[in-house]
């Protein structure tokens, strides 16, 4: 059977569909919600065999019909039974970390600081459940699920003091907010009784420059419902040109595979529909992990995004020896604009406080003496939402340069790889990090601020994907035992050196790499300056702890 990867492109329709779109949205996302609150206490169920679609699981147990049609209603149940089975599975790891649940894992209150999460009494916890199972021959990914199931269990003991017992008790009905359909209930594009659609994929030469040109097109008609509710077959839309990736794999043989209609919503609540074009596109395959003879391990830092570096297997006992030059990914230009929209969000929520607090204030009077709202109320609602919204926008924003820096950092280890002909790629695992504090200063607190961004969990995602594509291995090792070493005594140093001098290598947070530096030069670099060994190690390559499981 042939290796291949799904990919996703998101298409946004012509502005001539996106009323009937947006109609069809509503009246799915109704019908979707409907069923999961009709089956939510019947989670169990869905826990079993997921051979077939998800459809066919949950249409036993759906007594009330949506009355859109046959096909309609399959691709609403399909829709709502994957999110049911996603709850099921994600309902079986909390059985497996409900007696992890004591108070144990919150830390009470000291001083000006309140009740919060232990988070390494929940790492060690989490990593100790997790080894007894990778034992026991369970999947090794649920490593992050547990972490993430104990501490919104933490999250819930801190607003109601007690921890949850149930999965029911901790995880709310998962109902819809925006609307999002996928069309795997219906019979293809061709026979579709929801939705049709046609791919043409052309050949051409620009006059111009007498060059050949591959293009794609896509046409599509939808079964909606009009303003009174009546569902009726829409006309065809104008062509609607596909980007050249999607083109380039179309070409190439590659499978189109059942849609998904979703809404995109803005901060300003406007609405628009797109549709997820699926493709099924061959991947190379991967070599066997005896014949690897290098690889390449990378390693978070501080002050640069990742360290790279290539390896290459001795023969005998000999140790591995470092056969490329340390990269470091600097990243200074966006994490200051990162920076300057992190103080932002602070500003803007701040002043957000300030007038929820008036208008909790002026609320309390009405009630306790019966006093007339001021005549500035109405303006103090007003600025509320309006910093609510500017604040969700710069949250997208941060998400998107994330996004973005995360595409750019798996290029580089990619290229790295395919440059020093590498087929496994190694790196650490920092998704659950959490940094204490909030370190010296502005730069000190923008540390702690991208240690605990999802840039650390989208480069995982988007590395092990592109990884699949090219038939190449990415392994993730788990954080464990000190950030770094001193450079100067080569003590193991969580921030700050164990005489109390703040490592030069070190930014107060212990996020940084781990390194491994000769004892010769070490000796002899004993009288530097912070400053000069920083830049020493700049200039040096590191020994990264990720590559010592491979």
């Amino acid at each position: 059977m042939a290796k291949t990867q799904t990919l996703s492109f998101p298409i946004r329709l012509p502005d001539a569909m996106q009323a009937e779109a947006l109609r069809r949205l509503h009246a799915s996302r109704s019908a979707i919600n409907e069923i999961l609150v009709d089956l939510w206490p019947q989670l169990d169920q869905f826990a079993g065999d997921r051979s077939g679609p998800a459809w066919k699981q949950i249409e036993p147990y759906v007594l009330k019909r949506s009355g859109h049609g046959s096909r309609q209603e399959r691709c609403e149940m399909e829709q709502a039974g994957r999110i049911l089975r996603a709850q099921a599975s994600r309902k079986q790891v909390f059985q497996s970390i409900l007696p992890l649940l004591s108070e144990g894992l919150i830390r009470p209150a000291e001083e000006k600081r309140p009740t919060r999460k232990d988070y390494r009494a929940i790492k060690e916890q989490v990593r100790q459940l997790h080894a007894d199972q990778e034992a026991a021959g369970e999947d090794p990914d649920a490593f992050m699920a547990m972490t993430n199931l104990v501490e919104q269990a933490c999250n819930r003991y801190l607003q109601t003091e007690t921890f949850p017992t149930t999965y029911e008790d901790l995880q709310p009905v998962p109902v819809l907010s925006v609307g999002q359909l996928t069309f795997a209930g219906d019979d293809g594009m061709k026979l579709g009784q929801t939705y049709r659609a046609r791919i043409e994929v052309a050949q051409c030469c620009d006059l111009a420059t007498h060059n050949e040109q591959n293009r794609a097109t896509l046409t599509l008609k939808l079964r909606t419902p009009d303003e009174q509710g009546k569902w009726a077959w829409g006309g065809w839309s104008e062509a609607i040109p596909l980007p050249e990736t999607v083109c380039g794999y179309l070409w190439q043989g590659a499978k189109p595979q059942a849609p998904t209609l979703r809404e995109i919503r803005s901060d300003d609540g406007s609405r628009v529909a797109v549709l997820d074009l699926i493709l099924e596109v061959g991947a190379q395959v991967v070599s066997p992990l005896e014949q690897e003879a290098r690889v390449l391990g990378w390693d978070w830092g501080v002050r640069s995004l990742i360290t790279v570096s290539v390896l290459e297997l001795s023969e005998g006992d000999e140790p591995s020896h470092q056969v490329s030059r340390p990269v470091f990914l600097d990243t200074g230009g966006i994490d200051g604009r990162q920076a300057r929209l992190r103080r932002e969000i602070d500003r803007l929520k701040a002043c957000k406080e300030r007038y929820e607090m008036l208008i909790t204030h002026a609320k309390k009077e009405q009630e306790a003496h019966g006093t007339e709202l001021p005549a500035h109320f109405a303006g103090w609602q007003e600025r509320v939402s309006a910093y609510s919204a500017r604040i969700k926008q710069c949250w997208k924003k941060y998400e998107r340069r994330n996004a973005e820096l995360a595409h750019l950092a798996s290029n580089l280890l990619i290229l790295l790889a395919l440059l020093y002909d590498c087929r496994l790629i190694c790196g650490e695992n920092l998704t659950t990090l959490k940094t204490e504090g909030r370190g010296r200063g502005v730069r000190g607190r923008f540390r702690n601020w991208r240690n605990n961004t999802t840039v650390r969990g989208e480069l995982w995602r988007v590395l092990k994907y592109k990884c699949h594509l090219l038939g190449i291995r990415a392994r993730q090792v788990e954080p464990r035992g000190t950030t770094h070493t001193c450079p100067r005594c080569l003590t193991p140093v969580k921030g700050h050196h164990l005489s109390g001098e703040q490592s030069p290598t070190s930014s107060g947070n212990g996020s940084m790499p781990n390194v491994s530096l000769a004892p010769e030069r070490a000796v002899k670099d004993q009288s530097m300056t912070p400053r000069e060994g920083e830049r020493w190690f700049q200039q040096t390559g590191v020994s990264l702890r990720a590559i010592s499981t491979w």
